[in-house]
């Protein structure tokens, strides 16, 4: 329930996104969360990866790894509600404080609020 909660979460606070990419886990092939795709802004769709095949999430799963490596496996964690703390502690962090290489070692709240704009190369 708690992934239908986000999603709700997240619809109703800004724009629908175009796609959400998920994998095959079973809280994404139910009734209820297929139901969040109906009623709401007809582009917002649902993309599943192909099954065993991680690295179609790619950005998801790198994400799950920094997460893991960088900051839970750092420390204890006792239970359910220090595990849900530490990932709203991480996900702060990780885009507001943590330099990312793929976006010129900007956050991505920094790249987001102030986007570079590429010129244009010349083509002779």
């Amino acid at each position: 329930m708690a992934v239908l909660d986000t999603q709700d979460h997240v619809i109703g606070y800004m724009p629908a996104p175009i796609a959400v990419v998920s994998d095959n886990g079973p809280c994404y092939r139910g009734k209820d969360f297929q139901s969040l795709f109906t009623g709401h802004d007809p582009l917002l769709r649902h993309i599943r990866t192909r099954i065993k095949a991680p690295q179609t999430n790619g950005v998801i799963e790198r994400f799950f790894g920094t997460l893991k490596y960088e900051h839970l496996f750092r420390g204890y964690i006792g239970d359910g509600d220090a595990l849900d703390m530490e990932a709203h502690r991480f996900r702060i962090i990780y885009n507001t404080i943590r330099p990312h290489q793929a976006i010129q070692d900007r956050t991505p709240q920094q790249a987001y609020l102030n986007p570079i704009t590429q010129t244009n190369l010349p083509t002779s």
